[in-house]
């Protein structure tokens, strides 16, 4: 029975000296952070006539999650997203790119998939090049890092506890940065 142990079951074949947490614990607990994080964006989601849609994996919620917060900011803010401006919808696309890293990486999404198809799913196809320029933008972003951090931090915060106040928080920073100085 020894043999089991220390051949396989439960060793990841690294020999770093230190215990190893067997991957499964490790899916367990990465399963346990994506139905938390459904449950808490489903409730809010519902408390206004939105649905998070069902999906099977990580990749998959992180692109549903990502579309579903986005389109609730732009709904909680007044606006349509058929009457954004240019810039407008250009801050869209930095809270999508914000809020998919940030999903993406609480679940361990395929980080690439999510921005594509998050992307895709709030442009439409006449917007692609839009889409690369949001990319470069992002970049770009980060090298302010007052304001990304501001804004990482926001998002995080969001997705620590998707709650009625939280929200609210987001779409005034959405508000504030779809305002014209």
């Amino acid at each position: 029975m020894g043999s089991l142990f220390s051949n396989g079951l439960f060793n990841s074949g690294k020999s770093s000296g230190l215990p190893q947490e067997p991957d499964f614990v490790s899916e367990l607990k990465l399963a346990e952070v994506e139905d938390r994080l459904r449950r808490n964006i489903s409730a809010v989601l519902a408390a206004h006539d939105r649905e998070l849609p069902e999906v099977g994996s990580p990749t998959e919620f992180a692109v549903a999650a990502t579309v579903e917060t986005v389109e609730l900011i732009i709904v909680c803010s007044g606006r349509r997203r058929s009457h954004l401006s240019f810039e407008q919808r250009f801050v869209v696309g930095l809270f999508a790119f914000l809020i998919a890293h940030e999903l993406g990486r609480r679940t361990l999404a395929d980080l690439g998939v999510v921005l594509a198809a998050s992307a895709l799913e709030l442009f439409t196809t006449d917007e692609i090049a839009d889409i690369y320029r949001l990319g470069a933008s992002y970049r770009r972003l980060r090298e302010h890092k007052k304001m990304h951090r501001f804004l990482h931090q926001s998002i995080s915060e969001w997705f620590n506890d998707p709650s009625e106040e939280r929200l609210q928080d987001l779409v005034e920073i959405f508000d504030l940065c779809c305002t014209p100085n």
